[in-house]
């Protein structure tokens, strides 16, 4: 639907819509419709206000829209409707004004019951980067029932005695005692990787838990939880949308939950190897460093771009890149959705797209780029795998076996995971390309004749035989690699590197999770890594110039929706997610944790 209009563009002779509901209708809201109030710490020059529809998605509205929605109580018709607001605005406003806001305005957006009485229909949005084919496991009352249990560890005294023995555990770890043993004895045994592997999984659903803990300090309901895929990896969510009810110290307190208990599940760690002396367990102690860092990467709907929204007040970040980078050109005038932010906040956000926008082209373009050697790396790996439970079974090996089937499992997921993402990316390029491009068969043709030389670039660099070895023990992976490669595909320029020498250690497989977090496991085979460039993983969508949009706030732990705000947390292959939220079009982002 087309952008609210603000109250400055009531024109007091403005004819009727030939289609406007009739002056003597009495508008009322719809079922289920919550009218929260203004949106407390905006980064706007004329604060929204927020309503939220019964699926949980959260709608912003201009003042008068707000004012409209308020006095629509089923009791008040359009005349009397138009009046109050008049007196209130100072101005004079006519029912035909009303009537074009209830009818263009209100019911698109699902606010307002349709004018037969029947409950409005509206298109769930489908945010940038969001949460997908998510499915709650908890329900919203055990969700709060944990959150409530929990909440002592929000008091800031505790919160101090956290952060001091966080940096007392990482002095001792990583200058006195070390994690060389810890590393020795997971590589030895695959008893030691099944525990880590089941840490790192308590590890996601308690990060999940401080988002849901934060919301509920705060004032607010979290939601449900449950698991979804986020990018190319399963992920556990919480619900945390309600948090838009809340104040900027709320919301912050809420994305900054999920990596706090990170940090409250590190502590407790420590606290079993101090009562077991069970090494492996140190690892651990690295991989919540490792996720804390990822958590906090603001990059995609993961817990820090919850936070640099929170911060600006700007819950639509990623609906803002396309009108920022528009308004950057020379011969365009300043988009409206840019206009209405305010001058630090404009600077903040178009900050974030300049760092954001060539690191999610240039991941995109990596993975394409070396697609072939991620799948020959995993097929190798799923091989070795294969054969060494073949032997486990054999020789009665029962936690062999476990590992090693579990290790295929979290192998086959990503990989799966990334083929579902491009083939989704792919097919809506190619619908939104036909739909633009409706009745313009010239434009049409140049562009399809364009994707079809990208394509054929693309598959000529998948040709060379060189293209498909598997990633070799010697590769680094690092950032420079990335670009090398897409100037340059590996195996054009130069010839094959010899096999490495084979070592007398055993080799090590890993599982990722949260993208990047690596979790050594028994004796075997290398499964592959993030440092394959295999992308990791809040979204949503606003109107042109911001005056209604919908919210969603949702979390992934490793955290999308019309807003709705949900916390994400993945496991890259075995990431969980919390800490995910989306934004979308006339409604606000849902709000979600990922870890």
């Amino acid at each position: 639907p087309a952008p609210a209009e603000p109250a400055a563009s009531i024109k007091p002779a403005q004819p009727p819509a030939p289609d406007a509901p009739p002056v003597g209708e009495c508008p009322r809201l719809a079922p289920g419709i919550e009218l929260i109030g203004e949106f407390e710490g905006s980064g706007f020059k004329e604060a929204p206000s927020l309503a939220r529809r019964a699926d949980g998605q959260v709608i912003q509205l201009t003042p008068l829209l707000y004012s409209v929605a308020e006095l629509s109580d089923g009791q008040r018709d359009l005349s009397q409707i138009a009046e109050q607001i008049g007196h209130d605005i100072g101005r004079r406003v006519s029912a035909d004004n009303v009537a074009t806001l209830v009818e263009h305005r209100l019911r698109p957006l699902g606010i307002l019951m349709d004018a037969d009485g029947s409950a409005p229909s509206v298109k769930k949005p489908d945010p940038f980067l969001a949460l997908k084919f998510r499915a709650a496991v908890i329900p919203a009352r055990i969700s709060a029932m944990l959150g409530s249990t929990f909440r002592p560890l929000f008091l800031p005294p505790v919160i101090i005695v956290a952060l001091i023995g966080l940096a007392i555990t990482d002095w001792w770890v990583f200058v006195v005692h070390g994690i060389a043993q810890a590393t020795r004895q997971a590589l030895f045994g695959p008893g030691a990787f099944l525990a880590i592997l089941a840490g790192v999984v308590l590890s996601a659903a308690f990060h999940e838990t401080g988002h849901a803990t934060g919301c509920r300090y705060g004032g607010g309901e979290p939601g449900k939880m449950g698991c979804g895929l986020y990018l190319a990896w399963p992920a556990f969510y919480t619900d945390v949308t309600d948090a838009y009810r809340l104040g900027k110290r709320g919301r912050l307190r809420t994305d900054l939950g999920g990596v706090y208990f990170n940090v409250v599940f590190l502590l407790a760690t420590i606290g079993i190897y101090l009562a077991t002396g069970y090494e492996p367990l140190l690892l651990l102690v690295v991989v919540e460093h490792v996720e804390i860092v990822h958590q906090l990467l603001p990059v995609i709907r993961l817990d820090g771009y919850y936070i640099v929204a929170d911060l600006t007040g700007v819950p639509d970040l990623f609906a803002r890149i396309k009108p920022i980078l528009t308004s950057a050109l020379p011969w365009k005038p300043l988009d409206d959705r840019v206009k209405v932010l305010k001058r630090s906040v404009r600077v903040a956000v178009t900050a974030w797209v300049v760092v954001v926008v060539p690191l999610l082209i240039v991941e995109l373009l990596v993975v394409l780029i070396q697609l072939p050697r991620i799948l020959a790396t995993a097929w190798t790996s799923a091989v070795k795998l294969a054969g060494q439970v073949s032997h486990g079974f054999s020789h009665g090996d029962v936690l062999g076996v476990l590992a090693g089937s579990l290790q295929i499992l979290v192998l086959s997921l990503p990989i799966a995971g990334i083929l579902l993402m491009l083939g989704r990316t792919a097919l809506k390029t190619a619908q939104s390309v036909w739909r633009r491009t409706s009745g313009r068969p010239g434009q049409r043709a140049l562009v399809s004749a364009t994707g079809a030389a990208l394509i054929a670039a693309l598959a000529y660099s998948w040709i060379p035989p060189s293209h498909y070895h598997p990633i070799r023990p010697s590769e680094r992976g690092t950032i420079q690699q990335g670009f090398v490669s897409l100037a340059r595909p590996v195996g054009l320029a130069h010839p094959a590197a010899p096999p490495a020498t084979p070592r007398s250690q055993p080799s090590r497989t890993t599982a990722t999770t949260s993208s990047s977090t690596r979790t050594p496991s028994a004796p075997g085979p290398t499964l592959p890594n993030s440092s394959t460039t295999l992308p990791s993983g809040h979204a949503g969508s606003m109107p042109p110039n911001g005056n209604a949009g919908s919210l969603g706030r949702q979390s992934p732990t490793t955290s999308t929706a019309s807003n709705t705000r949900i916390a994400t947390t993945t496991t890259s292959s075995l990431a969980p997610a919390t800490g995910a939220r989306s934004v979308t079009t006339t409604t606000t982002p849902t709000r979600g944790s990922v870890p």
